[in-house]
């Protein structure tokens, strides 16, 4: 499937979706399909910036179903006294959790760094799904996170890609 000036559709696609996703390895895939700088710099940013506002919405999505699901679940195995302590405490207290490397980041991120923080960090070191999903998790009140977030990306587009090319 070709396009105008000799560009293909699924290469394009491809791009688009890994930034989305993973955007670090984005930069490289396009320099490897042969896409020139500015050409992978707007490819990678357009790619993480629809990333951005797919798993912001979708994390505001999950997070409102597990909060309206959650008592019921409990209710129906548990009782109704159960579903009023869960209620209570916004579907309970999870047993203890196990800490990956990953989670550590996440925390400590957020302690040390907060919001400038997690917009710094996640296209590159948290991933943007993740990243997203904290974004609206912790900051949702705040009306810039998606311009911000977007702005992050292309920044780290532009920085990735300088260099990628560069090496």
């Amino acid at each position: 499937m070709e396009l105008v000036n000799g560009l293909n559709v699924l290469e394009l696609l491809s791009i688009v979706l890994l930034s989305g996703i993973k955007f670090l390895f984005a930069p490289i895939i396009s320099i490897g399909y042969g896409y020139n700088f500015l050409q992978t710099i707007i490819l990678t940013s357009v790619g993480g910036i629809l990333g951005v506002f797919f798993f912001y919405f979708l994390s505001k999505w999950i997070i409102g179903k597990y909060y309206h699901y959650c008592p019921v679940v409990v209710s129906y195995f548990a009782g109704e006294e159960a579903k009023q302590k869960v209620i209570q405490s916004q579907c309970g207290k999870k047993n203890k959790k196990s800490f990956t490397k990953k989670n550590k980041i996440i925390i400590k991120a957020r302690r040390n760094y907060g919001f400038l923080g997690i917009i710094f960090l996640t296209p590159v070191l948290l991933s943007i799904p993740i990243g997203a999903f904290l974004a609206q998790k912790y900051y949702s009140k705040n009306k810039r996170i998606l311009v911000y977030l977007s702005l992050s990306v292309a920044i780290w587009s532009t920085c990735l890609s300088s260099m990628y090319f560069l090496f």
